[in-house]
């Protein structure tokens, strides 16, 4: 009779080791997707954060424009949340237009990304404005 419930007790043994298992599976799989999550939300802010600054470098520079002055290209360097940006300006003029493209550079989480935004714009400096 004593030998019954050590069989017995070694089945749930069995069980319990098992059921623990899959616990610790199960939480490595979260743990997994919670980082996946956070990297996934880190290039998004970095990626905003790209758009708006050549939102803002196409606004300075038609305000230049605006003011009649001309656009200039040039390499230059950003700091935004602990994240630098590096911003590069080409500029192609055509006649009163000018054609002005950024390209936007960044390293969120040790993976380099960019990303090029382009914009044409009117000089003021033409017959009849």
């Amino acid at each position: 009779m004593r030998r019954g419930v050590r069989e017995r007790e070694a089945g749930y043994l069995l069980l319990e080791t098992v059921a623990l298992g899959l616990i610790v599976l199960a939480a490595a799989a979260v743990l997994g997707l919670f980082a996946r999550t956070a990297l996934l939300d880190a290039e998004g802010r970095a990626r905003t954060d790209a758009a708006l600054l050549a939102r803002e470098r196409f606004s300075a520079s038609a305000a230049e424009l605006d003011a009649g002055g001309t656009v200039s290209g040039g390499v230059t360097e950003v700091r935004r949340s602990d994240t630098v940006y590096t911003v590069s300006a080409d500029v192609a003029r055509k006649d009163v237009f000018y054609d002005v493209t950024l390209h936007i550079s960044w390293t969120v989480c040790g993976r380099a990304r960019s990303a090029d935004y382009v914009r044409r714009m009117r000089g003021r400096h033409a017959a009849g404005n």
